[in-house]
């Protein structure tokens, strides 16, 4: 299993952010499936070579955020409700997670690959101010 962790960059922000940790989904069954059957606190993931999303049969909203093949953010989703489709022509890459308050890349901000492993040491750490459940915060 494959790790990737990223960093938002944004022209608007002069602080650095927190690093954003993603399991690395390349097959294309693993990419079908996604975070389907999952619950609100299932890891992060990367869908590469992804350009469209869908959350039929998901049971809580996921935040989404679709990547061009230089990092860019396309588009991006908070609290994505089941039963939506996200798709964007020049996304190379889709970044989901169980929809939760914690910093999110937005539209015109930049992700920026500080490393790629085959350890989760820089999976996703919780949020502590993370509430339960997250899906009840983040909307319905």
């Amino acid at each position: 299993m494959r790790w990737m962790c990223v960093e938002i960059e944004s022209p608007t922000v002069e602080q650095s952010s927190p690093t954003l940790g993603f399991r690395v989904l390349s097959s294309w069954f693993e990419r079908l499936v996604g975070l389907l059957g999952t619950g609100p606190s299932a890891r992060p993931v990367v869908l590469m070579r992804c350009g469209s999303i869908h959350t039929y049969g998901m049971a809580y909203p996921i935040d989404v955020a679709l990547v061009g093949c230089r990092g860019e953010v396309l588009a991006s989703e908070r609290a994505l409700l089941p039963g939506r489709i996200l798709s964007h022509p020049a996304a190379f890459c889709a970044f989901e997670r169980p929809a939760s308050p914690c910093p999110w890349p937005l539209v015109g901000e930049t992700l920026r690959v500080t490393s790629l492993s085959f350890e989760p040491e820089c999976a996703a750490r919780p949020c502590p101010e993370l509430p339960e459940p997250v899906w009840e915060v983040a909307g319905s």
